[in-house]
């Protein structure tokens, strides 16, 4: 199915003063253009069947294991354990003691948990992936010329090239992100297990118990902002590939990185302003992508479009 309407980039003609140099777009006049890009047709059809799908696989990893589980527990019934790793032989148990507040966090986990929690997240991520760069090479078909076919997203799992390439960067800007991500956090978890190591009690609380709570805190959102920006320095790929099927894998990475160059820290900044958009979208598990997906999706991909315009017509001209 396809839908015409005249080129949504027509409307993006930002407004400078006469005999000015082009100026990039101020972060909102490029929302406001996303929002009027992602009511066409086409791309809410494409976004209903991509959150409509993905929310199905939440449902998926659920009933079928693929999440993992963790409990608040009171201390009294683990009063003689202490913070720590604890092996058995099924698996192993993460805990967590906080005196401070008469609980533990609990994680238990089995090896045969662990192995269906990556078997399962794996195949949702290489059945997803080529439905996700499907939806977004058809965001991208609206924008340049204010048409798509909702059909053509089935593309991406026909061509195997296309689906493996989908398959490498999602598990990228995914699963390799969120690593990192995990890994930023433990120099701030160290601080918090301190934190409850020395104060105990209320009466145990000092100015050194304060700096530890506050260093921890600090360095939780440090670590958030680093796994974010990580995230905004790769998404561009995403973005790239599925506007260029046609590249390779280390075309669509140079390029894709290569296209924010210049802009990174504009481009993190555009992100982050949409941070409490993720956020409740997370808490829907997924629902509210429905309007936080493409508003965000055809963001960045506007920005992008606009910082390549920009550097082209800052070069200096040919004599």
């Amino acid at each position: 199915m396809t839908n015409q309407t005249p080129p949504p980039n027509q409307n993006m003609n930002w407004a400078t003063p006469p005999n000015q140099p082009p100026r990039f777009p101020h972060r909102r006049e490029i929302k406001f253009v996303a929002k009027r890009i992602m009511m066409h047709p086409v791309c809410m059809r494409v976004t209903l069947l991509l959150v409509c799908i993905s929310v199905a696989f939440y449902g998926i990893r659920y009933l079928a294991g693929g999440t993992l589980s963790y409990g608040v527990m009171n201390l009294a019934d683990y009063s003689s354990t202490q913070s720590g790793i604890f092996f058995n032989d099924q698996g192993f148990s993460i805990l967590f003691r906080m005196d401070l507040t008469q609980t533990v966090l609990a994680i238990p986990l089995t090896y045969r948990q662990i192995a269906v929690f990556v078997l399962i997240n794996l195949l949702c991520l290489a059945l997803l992936a080529p439905l996700r760069l499907g939806a977004m090479e058809q965001y991208w078909n609206v924008i340049r010329t204010g048409q798509g076919n909702v059909q053509a997203v089935g593309q991406w799992y026909r061509q195997s090239g296309r689906m493996g390439k989908a398959i490498v960067v999602e598990f990228v800007i995914t699963v390799l992100v969120r690593a990192v991500g995990v890994v930023a956090t433990l120099p701030s978890l160290y601080l918090y297990y301190l934190f409850y190591t020395t104060t105990p009690s209320l009466d145990a609380y000092t100015s050194a118990s304060s700096m530890l709570q506050m260093g921890a805190g600090a360095l939780a959102i440090v670590a958030a902002l680093f796994t974010f920006w990580l995230h905004s320095v790769l998404l561009p790929v995403r973005y790239c590939l599925c506007a260029h099927p046609e590249y390779s894998l280390g075309q669509a990475f140079r390029r894709g990185m290569a296209s924010t160059k210049g802009f990174r820290g504009a481009f993190f900044g555009f992100r982050l302003s949409y941070f409490l958009w993720f956020a409740v979208a997370q808490f829907t598990y997924g629902v509210l992508d429905l309007y936080v997906l493409p508003y965000t999706s055809i963001g960045g991909m506007i920005f992008i479009s606009e910082a390549a315009r920009f550097k082209q017509g800052q070069k200096p001209q040919e004599q």
